[in-house]
């Protein structure tokens, strides 16, 4: 059976193999087409064009889209995917932004995980483990001024676990570690790093005029 091709909108709930109807194509911004839910474990795609197949579930996003679930946001150049298998593999210049987590106890409990953005040249994403193998030129930010570089890098959302091997570089302030791997938890902060580790860390010095001024003698008068 060939693709059959038709626009984000008209896929609304199809991709997630529900009975809707098929709109007819619109040529509406990206910004404002409305993609399907339960598309390779988002919630909602956002793009201008989509190629997807019923009987297998493979789907192509030829031009720039926006992925999205709960906590998490993914935009890049183009993908390919499978709606059944919940995989999706996007290129050119993605961008993985996780919005503040909190614990299971849900509103008003206490921030698990800082905001983060991460970002490299290409993205696998299984949407059911919510695992992001990322490659080339990986850079990860997390709100806080904690700042990584590698080669690539693996992100189990659902552990708040960042795997990272290749010249991996990690800033924290004035502080850094260099390292074959560095294993890193997005909630607590820990890291755990292999292979050529390097530690760099200035000492503390004092702001001008903050010295301590020596007390002054007093003599005794007799």
């Amino acid at each position: 059976m060939r693709p059959i091709r038709i626009s984000a909108a008209g896929m609304l709930g199809s991709l997630a193999l529900a009975s809707a109807a098929i709109a007819a194509p619109q040529a509406t911004a990206p910004s404002q087409i409305e993609g399907a839910s339960g598309v390779a474990g988002f919630d909602h795609i956002a793009t201008a064009h989509i190629s997807f197949n019923y009987d297998n579930g493979d789907f192509t996003l030829p031009g720039h889209f926006t992925a999205s679930n709960k906590n998490t946001t993914i935009t890049a150049d183009r993908a390919t995917g499978n709606s059944k298998q919940k995989l999706l593999h996007a290129q050119g210049n993605v961008i993985v932004h996780q919005d503040a987590q909190t614990n299971s106890s849900g509103r008003g409990a206490p921030v698990t995980q800082k905001p983060s953005t991460l970002t490299c040249d290409k993205l696998d994403a299984d949407g059911v483990t919510k695992v992001y193998v990322c490659t080339g030129n990986m850079h990860f930010v997390q709100e806080g001024g904690r700042d990584a570089t590698a080669d690539m890098a693996t992100l189990d959302d659902a552990n708040h676990h960042l795997h990272m091997q290749g010249n991996v570089h990690v800033k924290d302030k004035d502080r850094t570690i260099d390292a074959s791997t560095i294993d890193y938890d997005t909630s607590s902060g820990q890291i755990e790093a292999d292979g050529d580790v390097t530690i760099t860390a200035p000492e503390d010095t004092p702001a001008p005029g903050s010295r301590p001024v020596p007390a002054i003698k007093k003599k005794k008068v007799f």
